[in-house]
């Protein structure tokens, strides 16, 4: 019950903070506005939700279960990445040195956490950046990557609790992505920003390191299908622009959700696809937690594929009855 309530809580919390966010995002010009192609919101949209959900987890963890001094770093670790991501958000910061400050915040709170130890500290620290980026580059469409948050929170608490490492850090972060979903759902009032898809993508990482822990052989993979979606979108953003030459940092629209979105299908409908496809594979991810359940994890991976096959056939019918290109052009409303 304790469990619910504090849900409750940070749901609510992270949903009261976005209306003045809203309008300080207005005042102070704290906003996306759609100066290329790659964006796919017509009008200017205030992006500093991500203090939402960042400051709710500040306040409800420390009230509803002890900070342990692992989570002492994490927390430390993540106020790092919150602080350039909001800088990026106020002022533009160059890739390079927000991902100078990624690394220094993730060596430091896997170091003072004691997840690793030996080389598997520079296994972590790389599970760390990755996941950070992971989740900033998903950060696309209304209302995808707080779906996706809330989907692999909800995962992890699972997981790690059928491992017997309980703790309520990530469904109070899920919570947290709840409440800031309500206005970053299509058509979004608020973006997450970099200080929260950056920060969340950080925290996930982090509170996923005791998952590799696993009680059985293939226990490791757990955590890596939970945060499938976002991991298989980098990776194929990492080849794309290496195989035609282009540098790493250089956004683009390749991604899944403006594949998806080219096709003609609508914002909203995206997402749900997109977070369908999410879903199926964080549940292949808690159901590797444990060797009794490896028959219900591999009948639930075949469910998974089952799904990317019906929606890749769904999408490619709808395409054909559009009849629509890659790209559409507007004039942005700033």
């Amino acid at each position: 019950m304790q469990t619910v309530l504090w849900f409750i809580v940070a749901w609510a919390l992270a949903s009261v903070l976005l209306p003045p966010l809203i309008a300080l995002s207005w005042r102070i010009g704290a906003l996306d506005v759609p100066r290329d192609r790659r964006r796919m919101h017509r009008d200017s949209v205030p992006r500093l939700g991500g203090v939402a959900v960042f400051f709710t987890l500040l306040i409800v963890l420390p009230l509803s279960e002890a900070v342990t001094v692992d989570l002492r770093y994490t927390l430390a670790g993540a106020a790092i990445v919150f602080a350039v991501g909001l800088a990026d958000d106020l002022f533009t910061l160059p890739a390079w040195l927000k991902l100078f400050f990624q690394l220094i915040a993730a060596a430091f709170a896997v170091g003072g956490s004691g997840y690793a130890r030996g080389v598997w500290v520079f296994a972590a620290v790389f599970w760390v950046i990755l996941l950070t980026n992971a989740h900033n580059l998903i950060d696309g469409l209304d209302g995808l990557f707080a779906g996706a948050a809330v989907i692999e929170g909800i995962g992890l608490f699972i997981l790690l609790g059928a491992l017997g490492k309980q703790t309520l850090a990530p469904l109070l972060l899920a919570a947290a992505c709840l409440g800031f979903r309500a206005g970053n759902r299509a058509p979004a009032r608020i973006f997450a920003g970099d200080c929260g898809s950056g920060t969340v993508g950080f925290l996930l990482a982090m509170f996923s390191l005791p998952a590799f822990e696993g009680s059985w052989s293939l226990g490791f993979l757990a955590p890596i299908f939970l945060m499938a979606y976002p991991i298989a979108d980098l990776t194929a953003a990492v080849l794309r622009r290496t195989l035609r030459g282009k540098p790493l940092f250089a956004a683009d629209r390749g991604h899944l959700h403006h594949r998806l979105a080219a096709t003609g299908i609508g914002t909203a409908e995206c997402g749900r696809i997109l977070l369908a496809v999410c879903a199926s594979f964080t549940a292949v991810g808690v159901l590797l937690a444990r060797w009794e359940w490896e028959l219900y994890a591999a009948a639930a991976c075949v469910g998974a594929v089952g799904v990317l096959l019906a929606m890749r056939a769904y999408v490619l019918r709808h395409a054909a009855k559009e009849n629509v290109g890659e790209t559409v052009d507007f004039q942005p409303k700033v």
